[in-house]
């Protein structure tokens, strides 16, 4: 469900306040220089690029898809066996509908080819980036400074869209509590208020709404469930903070959850949808529309049998990035669902193409005796860290237990299920913790995996 369109021109304020021009101008320009990310040149960029009329966006994906495509053939060997095994050379892909012609990489493929086969040398240093998503199945991937800059500018496009300008007091919720050294700084650099999403006691969710207060923050961020259950303690307590804008990411943002933060904080929410593989896909304008980030990524939606679905069905997204980086990412199955809006043009100016709505995975919530809610990425903030678990599953039938099940890697013992069980209680699952080792978690129906499953009463 959309919110409906707002008078809100926050996409166009001009940069005004001193500090915002510091922290634009020469302390995040500063620090691209000294680590090669070139974040802010690439978001001056897209602030410009946004307004393009529709064929000159396509003109400039196409040319970035084409370099891509290249560069892979010629550097990684997974996408070079997969094209001449399909009989395709570089020069036959050059727009969206030549995608078609190679086939779809899933995660398995890419997992088992790590990092020989699926990785390139870039000029530049690089890492890795675990997660275990929503699928509850470990999955690395290989980055760079360049990389990481194009998505983080993509996601300071729609923050922009949001109403926020760089530098202005904000709220976020996550999970990566090890503030220290860099993070540490990112922070205060850019007045950032970061909180763990792990805790959502009430005593926790009351320090936060005190803090908002305190600090005069007009925008807050983070994980859809975590967001939800602020808004549900403002709603009680009678708080009443007016909230410029809410942004969300990383989960599904359920229609509730939309319709609770508006009311509580008399606002607008503002979704956006990435990948942690590295990928900004979309994000909402002021007019409640989802735009593609056109010259990130190119989204596919496909049915079941991998043929292209009509706009206004939904889909299969399949992703493919339009910056290669250390590890391209070419017809990716994401394993995420949406619907595209096809040629439908928005009202806000932006030559991007929409996207008619993100349907990502089933979530579902546990609800602790102490009152403690634990959202999805609880489990997999932390799980995701043991490449000794292959896949877990969450189910809760009691309110004071939880069963976890999982599916052991070659090197996995007793003593790694009590560590789990060991950190998941000191985060906030304050409850009986019940390990039952199987041999794979079973998809559903409709060919996902369930990684939370609350058989309980909604509270």
């Amino acid at each position: 469900m959309k919110s409906p369109p707002r008078a809100n021109n926050m996409s166009k304020t001009p940069i005004s306040t001193l500090y915002t021009r510091f922290v634009r101008g020469i302390a995040l320009p500063l620090g691209d220089w000294l680590i090669g990310q070139r974040m802010i040149a690439r978001l001056r960029f897209l602030e410009k690029a946004q307004w393009w009329d529709r064929e000159q966006l396509i003109a400039h994906r196409d040319q970035l898809l084409s370099e891509t495509i290249k560069i892979a053939y010629h550097e990684v060997p997974l996408y070079r066996e997969l094209m001449d095994e399909a009989g395709v050379l570089p020069q036959n892909i050059r727009s969206p509908g030549d995608l078609s012609k190679l086939p779809i990489v899933t995660k398995d493929m890419l997992r088992n080819g790590y990092p020989q086969r699926t990785t390139r040398e870039t000029a530049q240093k690089t890492y890795e980036e675990c997660t275990s998503g929503s699928t509850g199945s470990p999955f690395c991937v290989r980055e760079d400074p360049e990389t990481t800059g194009w998505y983080r500018a993509s996601f300071m496009l729609a923050l922009e869209w949001a109403g926020w300008q760089i530098g202005e007091p904000h709220f976020q919720t996550g999970m990566t509590l090890d503030r220290k050294r860099w993070r540490w700084v990112k922070d205060k650099l850019l007045r950032c208020h970061y909180v763990s999403a792990y805790d959502l006691t009430d005593v926790a969710l009351d320090r936060h709404l005190a803090a908002i207060e305190k600090k005069r923050i007009r925008l807050i961020g983070g994980y859809p469930g975590s967001i939800y259950h602020l808004a549900q303690r403002a709603a009680e307590l009678g708080w009443n903070q007016p909230i410029r804008s809410a942004v969300t990411w990383g989960d599904n943002l359920y229609d509730h959850y939309r319709v609770a933060i508006e009311q509580a904080f008399h606002t607008q929410v503002f979704d956006t949808y990435g990948c942690a593989e590295g990928i900004q896909v979309a994000a909402q304008c002021e007019q409640g529309n989802y735009h593609v980030h056109n010259l990130d990524v190119i989204v596919e939606y496909l049915d079941g049998e991998d043929r292209p679905v009509p706009p206004g069905e939904r889909g299969h997204l399949i992703l493919t990035r339009l910056h290669p980086g250390p590890m391209p990412l070419i017809r990716y199955r994401v394993g995420d669902t949406g619907v595209s809006a096809g040629q439908r043009v928005c009202d806000c100016g932006r030559g991007f193409e929409m996207m008619e709505s993100v349907e990502g995975r089933d979530t579902d919530i546990i609800v602790t005796p102490a009152g403690n809610r634990l959202i999805v990425h609880f489990f997999t903030g932390l799980i995701e860290h043991f490449r000794e678990v292959k896949s877990f599953q969450v189910v809760q039938r009691e309110p004071d237990s939880i069963l976890l099940r999982i599916a052991p890697a070659a090197d996995y013992t007793p003593e790694i299920g009590e560590q789990i069980v060991r950190q998941l209680k000191e985060k906030g699952a304050d409850c009986t913790i019940q390990v039952e080792l199987v041999d794979n978690i079973p998809l559903t129906s409709g060919g996902k995996r369930r990684f939370v499953i609350s058989e309980l009463p909604h509270r």
